[in-house]
């Protein structure tokens, strides 16, 4: 049986010297994990500079057979990127799958303990660590100079942590996200009936619905943590390359839960709840995660929803854990 654990890693870089250097800062974290059983798959998503495939190839030099590069033909997206690198480590039998971002860091011991989580428990579908935000320089952020969202992700981490069974349910009703993509793993066979959505925003968010909707668990590493690479001045990679960045992730998380509600149906894994009631608290947690991005138009527009679905719209707001302030203003934007 294969037990080599597959690294993905989507790559869309311009090829400054910086971003080179973040690659390689990537790559070497993998190549320093204490378990040696890995292969580094890269889905190179149609840079527009000649240095990146250069440098990809001085690498694959560097690392021979560790290492297998995808070049596209054209660009996809980070979503369909990272899918093009899951049906690899598929085709190689990879038994599990470690996201790894190209500027992003894993800890020595994530293969390690990651292996040891699925190996202790036949019915744990992901695992995953919690994170440092790091600069361009790798120095590390305090946590009171990260952007509310990010360090509401962190935070969540220590106050009811997603884990155990039906993990969506905590996600959609109380997180909206909490596992970062690079600290993120999950057994191969779940990642190819589960394939990101075709979209660089909140893709993957979406596909974590659908992960946690599956009979099986999640596991939250404590011992360890990732780094999340933010540039000074950024709330978030995603948030500073979109202008519309938040009507996209509201459509892309509401279709996510609407897939994964088809998911949780199939399999029985509503946790007890009815299809319109969670409908409707996940749409409250939505419109707090859009008040704190100011988009208050697309924050109205999910709690409109919310109370399409139920009567308990403003039970589920009171049961937000966030400020009085602001359910306060999620309540007006129902007025």
């Amino acid at each position: 049986m294969n037990k080599t654990a597959a690294f993905i890693m989507p790559v869309k870089i311009e090829g400054n010297e910086m971003e080179l250097r973040h690659l390689h800062e990537a790559i070497d974290s993998i190549k320093n994990q204490t378990d040696p059983d890995w292969i580094i798959v890269i889905s190179e998503d149609f840079s527009d500079d000649k240095r990146v495939y250069d440098e990809l190839e001085k690498i694959k030099a560097d690392l021979k057979e560790k290492i297998h590069i995808i070049y596209a033909d054209r660009n996809h997206g980070t979503g369909v990127a990272r899918n093009i690198g899951i049906r690899y480590a598929a085709e190689i039998g990879a038994p599990f799958i470690l996201y790894n971002d190209a500027d992003d860091l894993s800890d020595p011991r994530r293969l390690e303990l990651v292996r040891k989580a699925f190996d202790a428990d036949p019915t744990v579908n992901v695992v995953y660590t919690s994170f440092d935000v790091i600069d361009e320089n790798g120095t590390l952020t305090p946590l009171d100079e990260v952007s509310p969202s990010v360090r509401e992700i962190i935070l969540g981490h220590y106050n009811d942590p997603v884990v155990g069974e039906n993990a969506w349910i905590n996600i959609v009703t109380k997180k909206k996200y909490t596992n970062l993509t690079s600290c993120t793993a999950v057994k191969t066979s779940l990642a190819v009936e589960e394939p990101f959505p075709p979209t660089s925003v909140s893709e993957d968010c979406h596909t974590w619905f659908r992960y946690g909707a599956h009979p099986g668990k999640f596991v939250l590493l404590t011992e360890i943590k990732g780094g999340y690479r933010i540039r000074r001045g950024a709330a978030s990679r995603s948030r500073s390359n979109f202008l519309d960045f938040y009507e996209q992730m509201y459509n892309v998380d509401s279709d996510g839960f609407e897939q994964a509600l088809k998911v949780a149906k199939k399999y029985g894994t509503l946790g007890g709840w009815t299809e319109n009631d969670l409908r409707a608290a996940f749409h409250v947690r939505v419109a707090l995660t859009l008040l704190h991005g100011a988009s208050e138009k697309y924050a109205k527009k999910s709690l409109e929803i919310s109370m399409k679905n139920s009567q308990n719209t403003f039970s589920y707001i009171d049961a937000l854990d966030c400020p009085e302030e602001e359910k306060a203003t999620l309540k007006a934007l129902i007025s």
